[in-house]
């Protein structure tokens, strides 16, 4: 575990001497100013609106950082070799790869915690109050950005491009957001072929509209209790490993030259 520790916070200062906290000022800045500008122009109640496009941002920003992560981390281990330098060392490849993800996890809990309490700090001096789930959507973003980087850096084992990289994380982060679609369209009548290739799809894609607690942040019917939390974490659990096993053996398998 130690050496484990060892490779996330060296992930973690390769991130952050590669100004991704740059990012994270301008992403502050940038949503916080945009969220309280539309949320002027709307009608009904300034703060909810803010509050919505708030957390919205914050988890596009934390999104943006990931795909950063992503490219920059490839360029420097891949491109420029060097991962030898973390693999000459008495460190398995699954003890490297665990530990790339919890140092991308703690450079993306430090850009959502950042937009999140900016967020919550500029309701407060407006007057307003938090909704009571708002802890609980922040804790659900949380969670799906965990799943998010170990699918980023599993893609970052097994493709050969930064290109790449960037272009499954992103799809698969579009397509996740739209597993409700695909799911309405497998219960539509269709060939069997197309039906089978969405199955496969669906099961193969994060599913996550199951951490979109903020869009519902102010439905007076919605309840998260531990039945809730239950499914999220084991979803999350469950998916992760599956996604991490898939990196680990293709980083096993993985020859660099």
């Amino acid at each position: 575990m130690r050496r484990v520790l060892e490779v996330a916070l060296f992930t973690y200062r390769e991130l952050i001497r590669s100004n991704i906290l740059i990012v994270l000022i301008v992403s502050v800045i940038s949503i916080g100013s945009l969220s309280f500008l539309l949320s002027l122009l709307s009608y009904g109640d300034a703060l909810k609106i803010f509050t919505d496009l708030g957390l919205a941002g914050t988890e596009l920003a934390g999104w943006m950082v990931l795909l950063l992560s992503l490219a920059v981390t490839y360029t420097t281990e891949m491109d420029q070799k060097a991962i030898f330098l973390q693999l000459a060392k008495p460190v398995t490849r699954g003890e490297y790869l665990l530990g790339r993800v919890l140092g991308f996890f703690l450079v993306n809990l430090l850009v959502i915690l950042g937009n999140v309490a900016v967020l919550a700090l500029m309701v407060l001096l407006a007057g307003g109050a938090l909704p009571p789930y708002f802890f609980s959507s922040f804790c659900f973003m949380v969670i799906e950005m965990l799943v998010l980087t170990f699918l980023g850096l599993t893609y970052q084992m097994i493709a050969t491009t930064m290109v790449r990289v960037v272009l499954y994380s992103f799809f698969t982060i579009l397509l996740g957001r739209m597993i409700g679609e695909i799911q309405w369209l497998i219960q539509k009548e269709s060939a069997p072929f197309l039906k089978g290739v969405l199955m496969v799809v669906y099961y193969c894609l994060p599913n996550l509209q199951v951490f979109d607690l903020k869009d519902r942040i102010y439905d007076p019917t919605l309840t998260v209790g531990l039945v809730q939390w239950q499914e999220v974490l084991l979803y999350s659990f469950s998916y992760s490993a599956v996604v991490f096993l898939i990196g680990w053996i293709s980083l096993e398998r993985r020859e660099f030259r």
